[in-house]
């Protein structure tokens, strides 16, 4: 029956999709949050609903004329995205390990990227982009309230919540630390009383959740997205201000299990088994990629490649050594970066680390400009939230493997569309002010 009413429900946004193909992406990217491994990962529903929604945009965009803006996908993002597509590859055809589902990830990937060509042609400004935001606000607000209950019933750290996509609880953690700083932006740049509240309800759910994680790295995340965004925006006090107010809200839902979590991070000696894992496993990475730094052993390869140093970690003790160079479920290097370096090697660390500094650099641009063109404050401070969530997700990431969470390639594509879109107008309001003078001056 559920399967039934999937269906209907994807055959009924058919006709609204080719109308108004800007829906399709919003509902498109909205039910990925909702039931991510319905749409991009998992069974043949997933596969069904992509293969359904991409001949929608394409038929969208040759009926509304969408296809004149096609043009706009040659930009700097997306040739990085190609870049990296290509060392993907690159690393998976000359491969030193055996590569579990190798193909299908870098399908994954492509087809990622494939939508984000879609955005490019459909979202064409402002009204556009915080219209697909302000959906997927609403969509994280739903998983987020739907986690808070899940964690009251025992799922304490909400493992699968975000089902397949990012289903581990640093991944969930990463993905709304991602979002928050858009919620900041939904509330300080509108004036209307009713969206502010609406916007505070966001980020107290979205912080809630981040804190039911218990993921230390999602708390170092979320103290980086809300840093960046208060000095995005020149607005430090009253970030300060606000973050407090969380505080007290959300101190109620910290378990005494996330303090000793916490506590544990004082020092090298009090360390737990998580965090001591990682500091080896980083360092199994970094020597892996030492070996082998063009193209790294392959995509997806470092669960093989680390046993190679299996025999020069001896002095570790017996049954930390037996868990890190476990057979059964073998562990990963948690650290995306380090996962770039060790599988790709530079070719594809290279473009993955451009792409995350162009988005966090939309963020310094924007800081220049907001004092300059105050009639702009508003797409500007919208502009603030995006890249202050990719900030804090770039934190996030240090502790965890994220190369196929799909929507930080979407963030940073509303980010270019926002970021140009602001650079032309404000460019043409300087050309006609000068016009002026010079008509004056005449």
């Amino acid at each position: 029956m559920r399967q039934i009413l999937f269906i209907a429900l994807v055959a009924l946004s058919v006709p609204l999709v080719v109308k108004r193909p800007l829906w399709g992406i919003a509902i498109y990217l909205g039910a990925n949050v909702v039931r991510p491994e319905m749409f991009f990962w998992g069974g043949r529903s997933g596969s069904f609903v992509f293969k359904a929604y991409f001949c929608l945009f394409v038929l969208a965009t040759i009926l509304n004329g969408y296809l004149r803006n096609k043009g706009r996908i040659i930009n700097r993002e997306f040739l990085l995205m190609i870049w990296l597509i290509i060392a993907v590859l690159v690393s998976f055809a000359f491969a030193q390990y055996p590569i579990f589902r190798g193909d299908y990830y870098i399908i994954e990937l492509l087809k990622g990227f494939g939508v984000c060509a879609f955005i490019y042609m459909i979202v064409t400004g402002f009204g556009d982009v915080k219209f697909v935001q302000n959906v997927l606000l609403g969509c994280f607000s739903f998983l987020g309230l739907w986690g808070i209950e899940q964690s009251f019933r025992g799922n304490e750290r909400l493992e699968g919540l975000g089902g397949n996509a990012w289903g581990d609880s640093n991944d969930l953690a990463a993905v709304f630390v991602m979002f928050l700083p858009v919620a900041f932006a939904k509330f300080f740049a509108s004036e209307n009383g009713r969206e502010r509240w609406q916007a505070t309800a966001v980020i107290a759910i979205m912080v809630i959740l981040i804190i039911c994680t218990q993921s230390r790295g999602g708390l170092l995340g979320l103290i980086a997205c809300v840093a960046a965004y208060g000095f995005f925006t020149r607005n430090m006090r009253r970030i300060a201000f606000a973050s407090l107010l969380m505080a007290v809200v959300v101190l109620p839902f910290a378990s005494q299990e996330y303090f000793e979590r916490l506590k544990a991070m004082k020092s090298e000696d009090t360390l737990d088994g998580s965090a001591k894992s990682r500091l080896v496993l980083w360092e199994l990475g970094l020597r892996v990629f030492s070996d082998n730094p063009l193209i790294g052993t392959g995509f997806l390869t470092y669960p093989h490649a680390k046993f190679e140093y299996k025999d020069e970690f001896r002095d570790l003790d017996s049954k930390f050594h037996a868990y890190i160079f476990r057979t059964k479920d073998m562990k990963v290097t948690h650290n995306t970066y380090i996962q770039m370096l060790s599988d790709c090697g530079l070719f594809g660390t290279i473009p993955y680390l451009l792409l995350i500094f162009g988005g966090i650099s939309a963020g310094f641009r924007s800081r220049k400009l907001i004092s300059r063109f105050p009639e702009k404050k508003e797409p500007l401070t919208w502009l603030c939230g995006l890249s202050a969530g990719v900030t804090g997700f770039a934190v996030c990431i240090i502790t965890i493997n994220s190369v196929l969470i799909p929507f930080m390639y979407f963030q940073l594509v509303f980010i270019g569309i926002l970021s140009r879109t602001i650079t032309k107008d404000t460019e043409a309001e300087k050309q006609g002010a000068a016009t002026s003078e010079a008509c004056l001056g005449y």
